[in-house]
């Protein structure tokens, strides 16, 4: 992380008070940072708190993050017998508790509330920056269980969280957890709720002591780093540096609206742009500038933590659109959705500096099993050539990559696009069979099959082929670059393939077509 006005090589030691002063506006953190040999107080907004653990080093003069302490991973662990304390260092509170080793032995745990919050909800400044705000997630967002069976999250006009944001996954399933999970979401809460409680008013300035509920979670694990003390048993985490299995209740898609999302599949290049201020390959924190809310928001690289939930949520961006009724009325209807100085504060329409964000969330859940829904027509077409021919079928799922400023890589509502490989071998050769999800699209992109000499070198160039894909507009490559590695050969779908049944005309058409090809 760098940031104006801190010293070179500056690690942080702890975090301490959330506080504002009178006269200003944001709210800020204390945080012990040595230097030089030499331990100082100072302050940061409370919205860079994503980049904020113990013992990370702020303006590295190598330019390379580092993670200091033990490496130690706790594993089935539980919320439910977890004790308050006391940070001998910084004086905050912590969480204690007992975790026994493979080997039977106990350590005694000891984690900072403040990095147990973070690594559960702070993973952007919006949520960092508002956790102290009592009924935010009530003011900006409406929520409705629709008919569709999958819940509807109405961004509301008033809400500050950019629209930028919806663009990542793992920021939309973190969202999703925390606004309709209630467990996370009391917890989440809680945090606002301590504050007015607890908060402390002098003449200068509002200080608290951070401290939280935090949600009831068994059998999930952390890997942390911090300073084993091994003459008494104790732990003290520094960092998590991951966490995993975390339940949730959720069971339902969840789809994300704003009158905001715009539709199609491309940008276009009029309408208006973003206005420059200042160097445009800055990645420096300035906490003295307000953000701009009118320029685009940009990505802060910091260390990544992971977080993966037991169960993946399915979400998406979602547009309205008007349809005609039986009535002869239109009705709406839900579907897909087709560098400077920075500040990680909320924008205001005077600021100086470019709106940022990190991107130090790395969300590890298992999705596969999701994006395999979008290719059930055609892996029920493998499985029944499998059976009728007694076929070796092996399916691997890759995601497209992201190539130049293209957004091809994404479907409309925000998801990887991703492409379906089916290896086939039969007695006389073995076949690539490539199908690409379409499913935000009105056209359908035939399937490609290659009766291909040499497997290993097509799993060598499978990236590139996948690169070529996105940079052809979401095309196949051209025949004369495929036949480098067999036979050619392009089958179209069946119209309406996606509700298609194993007992219909036209699915035992598109059978009989592919067995052909094999056959060849």
């Amino acid at each position: 992380m760098i940031a104006k006005g801190f010293p070179e090589d500056s690690k942080i030691m702890y975090v301490a008070n959330i506080f504002k002063f009178t006269h200003l506006k944001s709210w800020s953190l204390e945080l012990c940072l040595r230097s030089a040999g030499r331990d100082q107080i100072l302050h940061t907004r409370l919205s860079n708190l994503p980049a904020l653990a113990k013992r990370r080093v702020i303006n590295p003069s190598d330019g390379q993050s580092r993670k200091g302490g033990y490496p130690f991973s706790l594993s089935d662990i539980s919320t439910s017998n977890w004790q308050v304390g006391i940070d001998s260092e910084s004086g905050g509170n912590t969480f204690v508790f007992d975790y026994i080793r493979p080997d039977e032995s106990t350590v005694r745990v000891h984690i900072p509330q403040i990095e147990f919050a973070r690594v559960l909800f702070f993973h952007n400044a919006y949520l960092s920056r508002n956790c102290i705000d009592q009924g935010l997630l009530s003011r900006e967002f409406f929520i409705q269980d629709i008919q569709d069976d999958s819940i509807l999250v109405n961004v509301l006009p008033i809400s500050s969280l950019p629209i930028k944001s919806f663009e990542n996954e793992g920021q939309r399933r973190l969202l999703a957890w925390i606004l309709l999970d209630k467990n996370a979401r009391s917890s989440y809460e809680s945090i606002a709720k301590n504050f007015i409680e607890e908060a402390q008013e002098t003449k200068y300035k509002t200080i608290w002591r951070f401290i939280f509920s935090p949600p009831r979670l068994d059998d999930f694990s952390l890997e942390t780093r911090g300073w084993m003390d091994k003459d008494t048993g104790n732990y003290y985490i520094h960092e998590v540096l991951g966490i995993s299995n975390i339940s949730s209740s959720l069971t339902k898609p969840v789809r994300f609206y704003s009158e905001k999302f715009k539709t199609g599949l491309t940008g276009s290049a009029k309408g208006s742009m973003a206005k420059s201020v200042g160097s445009a390959d800055s990645n420096t924190i300035d906490d003295q500038q307000d953000a701009d809310i009118d320029t685009k928001l940009k990505k802060l690289d910091i260390p990544t933590t992971s977080f993966s939930f037991a169960n993946a949520i399915e979400t998406r961006k979602v547009v309205k659109k008007r349809v005609p009724s039986s009535n002869g009325l239109e009705s709406e209807e839900y579907e897909d959705l087709v560098e400077l100085d920075l500040s990680t504060d909320e924008a205001t329409s005077d600021g100086t500096a470019c709106q940022a964000d990190f991107s130090g969330l790395d969300d590890e859940s298992e999705v596969l099993e999701l994006y395999m829904q979008r290719f059930e027509a055609f892996k029920l077409l493998t499985r029944k050539l499998s059976e009728q021919h007694d076929l070796d079928c092996h399916e691997e799922l890759h995601f497209l990559p992201a190539v130049g400023r293209s957004s091809l890589h994404r479907t409309i509502d925000g998801n990887k696009r991703s492409l379906l490989e089916v290896q086939i071998k039969t007695d006389k050769a073995d076949f690539i069979v490539l199908e690409v999800d379409m499913s935000d699209n009105n056209r359908m992109l035939s399937t490609l099959i290659i009766k291909v000499e040499d497997t290993e070198l097509w799993n060598q160039q499978l990236q590139d082929i996948l690169q070529l894909v996105v940079k052809r507009s979401i095309n196949w490559p051209t025949n004369k670059y495929l036949e480098n590695f067999g036979i050619v050969k392009r089958m179209k779908h069946p119209s309406n393939s996606l509700q298609l049944t194993e007992s219909s005309i036209e699915f035992n058409g598109w059978l009989s077509r592919l067995t052909g090809i094999l056959e060849t």
